[in-house]
């Protein structure tokens, strides 16, 4: 009997204090468990009795959002001022009564933005920047003296069930006192957009895209091709296929929708895949064709307008779950670099073979690859052409002990043309890291390149070129102070009749200092090159300093970026030194402007000066200082 008096003695006050969470914290709106219709639900809870104020924390879906309470000694109020995502929420409420009893309450509820629709909003950004020049120099004319800047971001969705539908656009307003470089213009512009719509429902993935898309295929075919046009994408079970029809030229505003089936200005592509064995093995082919006209955007017009198709094929596969992972690809290519002249287009091809993968604390990737000396695909300049050769990346992770082993070998002249040599590329790399210390990593590196030339034409100097680099690093890190240093070793033995050597050592000493309204990080570097045929010095030091601030209830920010070299070499012919100072004095006028996001009032500043002893024609002093106003408005319904 004294026994279970005893027990019941200790757990009655525990179901008090549980009937007094239950009972103090009340939801009034929205009731627990319910399920609201709306994009900005007005959150109201009752106190039934008084609690203290000062410890009141509320969590909305993980957030505090304590400070933008309305209080009083009944409850507390809250309506978003954005639009909550629709779906499960939570609300957790912590606080203390007036005896010091802690108080918790936590509230579940699911929104929905409409009766129609699960979801249905936009959500919006306008942000203005004012610059007027208060200082600058004679000799800056390319800098506006003023200049402003107005950006509006909107982001429109609207969902249920397994349909969706997403809108994207960028508004630009650009107004300054001298003319802008094309593809800009002064007023109001495009400058992107884009609409997606979606429909998901079991095996059944559908989706497509109208605007600024982005296209990707494969490296030898496309691969980040960023154009006005439209992308289409469908994928039942283990199938996939996948269309794309887009400018050729790349556009900035409003220049049309894109989507047309005129080959030549325009880049089109279909592609389809089958997922076999589980979807371990994936086969995928490509076919893309279409043509760049003269003057696209951000790419060369040395030539003229280009045309061209190519095809491709793709079998990947992963039998072994992550212990051998195998890609194969070939292509087949015919482009006209230029369709106005009077030469037909040229036929080449590329493949691939790639092996990879993880054995336990063992992992390794390589590849082979081929590139042909004609190869070449419409919309992907940045492709490397006239290249074969092999690399193999593997290494071990055994803890605290990291060892990666990097070795590659590349020719050109793949097609073993008699006008020109051959250049072969050797490169090596053994890295490792030792993290048994704590807060003090470490590590070596060496690095081995080697680049000679075979079967020269008469008349061309052999290529015989070998580096050598070795280097090491250790870092230190201690609550808020981070330390770094590195030092490397590097020989350039040129064995071709020059005879060019040049050895070079390197010192960096890296820091950091970070506290919650000061970030510091100054930087030190010493580079010492020798050229052994003059047996000249030059010695380059560079400081760094990178200082942000806050102060005044952050109401305050400094923040400094500055690069100071020295350059001398020990025969006199160099003797400079360079400053770079860039600085920005900003107060955020948030109390003054309410209603505004981030209202800042800035002096923005750069200053630069170069003192060169050897050729004081080069001397520079400038300075220039501007008056920065920027705010920004978020708005959403």
């Amino acid at each position: 009997i004294l026994y279970f008096s005893f027990a019941l003695a200790e757990e009655q006050p525990q179901q008090t204090t549980a009937n007094i969470q239950k009972d103090i914290i009340r939801a009034v709106k929205p009731a627990e468990n319910a399920v609201v219709i709306g994009k900005k639900p007005e959150i109201k809870i009752e106190f039934l009795e008084p609690i203290t104020h000062n410890t009141l924390v509320v969590l909305l879906d993980g957030t505090d959002i304590s400070q933008l309470l309305t209080v009083s000694d009944k409850g507390f109020e809250y309506t978003p001022f954005m639009v909550l995502p629709a779906g499960s929420h939570n609300l957790s409420i912590t606080a203390t009564d007036k005896n010091g009893n802690q108080l918790q309450k936590s509230i579940s509820f699911t929104t929905r933005h409409t009766s129609a629709f699960e979801e249905a909003y936009t959500d919006n950004e306008a942000t203005v920047i004012y610059e007027q020049v208060i200082r600058k120099p004679d000799s800056a004319q390319s800098i506006p003296n003023s200049k402003v800047e107005g950006n509006l971001r909107s982001d429109s969705k609207i969902k249920e069930k397994g349909w969706e539908f997403q809108f994207n656009t960028n508004l630009r307003y650009l107004d300054q006192s001298i003319p802008v470089a094309p593809p800009l213009k002064k007023g109001i512009d495009v400058a992107n957009w884009l609409f997606n719509g979606s429909y998901t429902k079991d095996n059944l993935k559908f989706k497509a895209s109208l605007g600024d898309v982005q296209v990707n295929e494969t490296q030898y075919t496309v691969a980040g091709l960023a154009r006005r046009g439209g992308v289409f994408n469908l994928e039942y079970d283990n199938f996939q296929i996948n269309m794309f029809s887009v400018k050729g030229i790349q556009v900035f505003g409003l220049r049309g929708v894109g989507v047309d089936f005129d080959t030549n200005d325009h880049i089109l592509g279909v592609s389809g895949g089958v997922n076999l064995f589980d979807k371990k093995v994936m086969f995928k082919t490509i076919y893309v064709t279409g043509g760049e006209p003269w003057g696209s955007l951000g790419i060369s017009t040395t030539q003229g307008p280009q045309k061209g198709d190519v095809l491709g094929f793709v079998l990947t596969s992963d039998l072994l779950e992550n212990k051998m992972k195998t890609e194969f690809e070939t292509d087949f290519s015919k482009f006209d670099p230029d369709t106005s002249d009077e030469f037909k287009s040229k036929s080449d091809h590329a493949y691939k073979l790639k092996v990879g993968g993880n054995l336990g604390v063992y992992y390794y990737d390589a590849m082979y690859e081929y590139i042909g000396r004609d190869y070449a695909v419409v919309g992907n300049q940045g492709l490397p052409k006239d290249r074969e050769g092999a690399s193999i990346m593997n290494g071990l992770n055994l803890g605290v002990h990291t060892i990666n082993l990097t070795l590659s070998r590349y020719n050109d002249n793949v097609k073993e043309d008699e006008l020109f040599p051959r250049i072969l590329n050797y490169q090596g790399g053994l890295d490792y890291s030792f993290n048994g210390i704590p807060n003090l990593p470490m590590g070596i590196n060496y690095q081995k390149s080697m680049q000679n030339s075979t079967r020269e034409p008469s008349g061309t100097n052999p290529l015989d070129l070998h580096a050598d680099t070795v280097s090491g690093r250790v870092n230190y890190t201690l609550d808020k102070i981070n330390l770094g240093f590195l030092a490397s070793y590097s020989l350039l033995d040129d064995r071709n009749p020059t005879n060019n050597d040049t050895t070079a050592i390197t010192y960096t000493f890296t820091s950091s200092y970070n506290i919650p309204n000061i970030s510091i990080s100054p930087s030190f570097s010493l580079n010492q090159s020798n050229f052994h045929v003059t047996d000249v010095r030059t010695d380059t030091y560079t400081i760094n300093l990178d200082l942000r601030t806050k102060f005044f209830r952050e109401k305050l920010a400094f923040d400094v970026g500055s690069t100071y070299n020295i350059i001398k070499a020990d025969n006199g012919s160099t003797n400079s030194c360079n400053l770079n100072t860039n600085f920005r004095l900003a107060y955020n006028a948030k109390e003054i402007f309410r209603g505004l996001m981030n209202p800042t009032i800035a002096l923005r500043g750069a200053y630069m000066k170069i003192t060169d002893k050897i050729n004081w024609s080069s001397d520079r002093d400038e300075f220039i200082l501007f008056l920065v106003l920027a705010t920004s408005v978020p708005f959403s319904f």
